[in-house]
């Protein structure tokens, strides 16, 4: 619906502490302007009321760290996640190579080997083997690791080339792995291959309907190109020019801006939102950032992107001209680093306006939850990893597992905290990671073996993660987040209340409508 004025009735969750549950609000020009319980309304006269009966409103969801180009070119390229073996893995690579006809570059992506009985991964002469005549890449599903074939490497020009990202063996050939943002070169040619303008624009609309299908009214997209995770701004401006954006996208990006410009610049639909760092790697591909040796690869701690001095210095450049950051940190090495450049620049310039944010955070002793806590920081959770990494985190962490994955500890620090997904590393329903919070258990609803149960949340904090804190934790919590008078009338529908029903079935719920600025964007059939 188009209309610029109308009524929605239902059970409300207005994510406002003023009035938590509501019964009505109004709607004009894409704003609420008033809210009440259900024995105070009264429709005006010739005025539309929505009434979802007792289904649950609420506003609408936020994924707060997001690499949505690629989410939305994810159907472009094979998809290992349902690979079970190197076996099918490289049997799923020859009919690729079949397809694509002989020197086309071929991608497969989203493998994941902590699932594999046997996680064992291609060599470079493996690959050779299962792909003589195209150059190919294989993606790991965190986007940390690659593995290319001779052909690849050759293709690209990194065959000799000296970056620390191609892992070389004895003899200084490279082994087939590439590890962080070493791929970058190769991602781009297979991009120009597969990838034009008119494509991706196509791509990027059909993963804004799928994801306000699932109430996700705004993302915070994370472009970083030197993992092979661009985002296209181009093809969203041209969307919304042709009014087919349907969820406002805030971005940050790899590089400070060449320009004069702060975090915030852009309109309610784009908008600049910061920068992106990433201080190290992934768990699964050993190389997030540890104090200590990998539990199951003593041979190594993980690796750290930047010196001290070199995250110090684009944090504080960042403060300066009043940009935000997110920075990547899952290993304790890593947010050790990352906390230490914060303290030194909020001791010399002050907090600044807008919230460090710290991605991920995951293996967190509680004395540098404490110091985050203190620097004034923010947060971002995927809690659905908790279940995703459940079978590969106990291994590579043992006995740390004490103080990981710990979003209770982090909540009552009192910092802010926010949800997301990280897709396409995992899938954006919010639902799903609602669950992960809340519940923290396997399928069957028995406690994830290795993770401590005192770190899950309650379902009015978990709801918070991707309603309220994604826009106070981007200074706009006094416009987008709640459904309260002066706030944008972003808000989704779901099917039945689950704030009312087990807990278990918070993973199974589906979305009925979702709105964006008043403007109904999507709704079940």
């Amino acid at each position: 619906m188009d209309k610029t004025s109308y009524v929605v009735k239902g059970k409300i969750w207005t994510g406002d502490g003023s009035l938590p549950y509501a019964g009505w609000f109004r709607v004009r020009d894409g704003a609420v302007t008033e809210t009440g319980l259900s024995g105070d309304f009264a429709p005006e006269p010739g005025e539309e009321v929505l009434d979802f009966g007792t289904n649950l409103v609420l506003p609408g969801f936020t994924d707060a760290h997001i690499h949505f180009t690629a989410f939305a070119k994810r159907r472009l390229y094979r998809d290992l996640s349902n690979v079970r073996s190197l076996e099918e893995m490289l049997d799923a690579l020859r009919e690729e190579c079949a397809k694509a006809g002989k020197g086309k570059w071929v991608r497969c992506i989203n493998y994941n080997e902590s699932c594999w009985e046997n996680p064992r991964l291609p060599d470079i002469h493996m690959l050779d083997e299962a792909a003589p005549d195209n150059p190919v890449i294989l993606s790991r599903y965190c986007g940390h690791n690659h593995n290319v074939n001779t052909a690849g490497f050759k293709k690209a020009g990194l065959y000799d080339s000296e970056s620390g990202d191609i892992v070389r063996g004895a003899d200084g050939t490279p082994t087939g792995l590439i590890t962080e943002g070493g791929a970058g070169t190769i991602i781009e040619a297979v991009a120009a291959e597969y990838e034009t303008p008119e494509k991706l624009r196509e791509l990027i609309h059909e993963a804004c309907i799928e994801l306000v299908s699932q109430g996700i009214t705004a993302v915070h997209a994370n472009d970083a190109p030197s993992y092979a995770l661009g985002e296209d701004l181009a093809a969203m401006q041209d969307l919304e020019a042709q009014g087919r954006l349907p969820l406002r996208v805030l971005c940050y990006h790899d590089r400070l801006p060449n320009y004069t410009i702060k975090s915030g610049f852009g309109n309610d639909m784009i908008s600049f939102a910061g920068l992106k760092l990433f201080a190290d790697g992934c768990l699964g591909g050993h190389t997030a950032a540890l104090n200590e040796p990998y539990s199951d690869a003593p041979e190594t701690r993980g690796l750290l992107n930047w010196t001290d001095g070199e995250m110090y210095s684009m944090l504080a450049e960042a403060c300066r001209r009043g940009i935000q950051v997110q920075i990547h940190a899952i290993g304790d090495t890593a947010i050790e680093q990352v906390v230490a450049a914060i303290e030194k620049v909020v001791a010399e310039y002050g907090r600044p306006e807008l919230p460090f944010r710290i991605n991920h955070c995951i293996v967190c002793p509680k004395s540098v939850v404490e110091r985050i806590a203190a620097s004034g920081s923010a947060v971002d959770l995927q809690p659905v990893q908790a279940y995703t990494d459940r079978q590969m985190a106990p291994l590579r962490l043992g006995a740390r597992m004490e103080h990981s994955y710990s979003f209770r500890t982090l909540q009552d620090a009192g910092i802010l905290l926010t949800g997301s997904s990280d897709a396409p590393v995992e899938d954006p329903n919010p639902w799903i990671s609602i669950w992960c919070a809340v519940c923290r258990s396997e399928d069957d609803g028995s406690p994830l073996a290795g993770f401590n149960p005192d770190e899950k949340l309650d379902l009015d904090s978990a709801l918070k993660l991707y309603t309220v804190n994604p826009w106070k934790a981007v200074g706009r919590g006094g416009s987008f987040g709640k459904i309260a008078p002066g706030y944008a009338a972003d808000f989704t529908v779901v099917d039945g209340d689950p704030t009312a029903g087990p807990e278990d079935g918070l993973r199974r719920v589906k979305n009925i409508a979702t709105f964006v600025g008043g403007r109904c964007v999507f709704k079940r059939d």
